[in-house]
């Protein structure tokens, strides 16, 4: 039974991988458009501040 698990294991790696990869990647981006934005109203918000 161990064997089976081991391999199933194996099988199942690269899926885990990939999709480990994949949710890092997305809230890489998730965060930089957030940082972006805020950014960006940041500036907005300083025009009107210093107007």
């Amino acid at each position: 039974m161990e064997n089976y698990e081991i391999e199933q294991s194996l099988r199942d790696f690269p899926k885990q991988v990939t999709n480990n990869s994949y949710i890092k990647l997305l809230e890489k981006y998730f965060l930089s458009d957030k940082t972006n934005d805020l950014e960006n109203k940041h500036k907005e918000w300083s025009k009107y501040i210093s107007n």
